[in-house]
């Protein structure tokens, strides 16, 4: 599976919104844009690598990752080949940029998601940050899904 993320008001974002689509509000800032992640059967801007997300559930953590080459093997050896990440996550990788991973983590309250983020904080931290000195990039944005 193959996703494309669209940020954007709502109003812009509902009428381009497929059945199989998943269209998010900001959980936290009501001034940041919505955001629709698009599925895609080919050529999206995130290709999958692993793992699974539960679309019955309501709440959405996403988690940017930018690389240089070895922190990627790294997280591609510690991570994607022996699916570490596995708290209702899934793994996407950038097609431009190779080096450029999102994971998509879903949750069914704002508890559950705190604990996840913490979970995945630790995983990045004991398994990259403790193995490459060098910084990479690292954010968070919370979403729920507009019912």
């Amino acid at each position: 599976m193959n996703i494309t993320l669209k940020l954007g008001t709502y109003s812009f974002l509902k009428h381009q919104q497929n059945s199989a689509d998943t269209l998010l509000k900001p959980l936290f800032d009501d001034k940041t844009d919505h955001l629709l992640i698009k599925e895609l059967t080919r050529n999206g801007q995130y290709r999958k690598l692993t793992g699974f997300i539960d679309s019955n559930d309501e709440v959405y953590l996403l988690t940017y990752l930018k690389f240089n080459v070895d922190q990627s093997a790294l997280f591609q050896s510690k991570f994607i080949d022996t699916d570490k990440i596995n708290y209702n996550s899934a793994i996407y990788q950038l097609r431009e940029d190779l080096q450029s991973y999102l994971i998509i983590s879903t949750f069914d309250n704002q508890t559950h998601m705190e604990d996840g983020r913490k979970y995945i904080q630790n995983k990045i931290d004991n398994g990259i940050r403790s193995d490459s000195k060098v910084p990479f990039g690292f954010f968070t944005k919370e979403y729920q899904v507009i019912s």
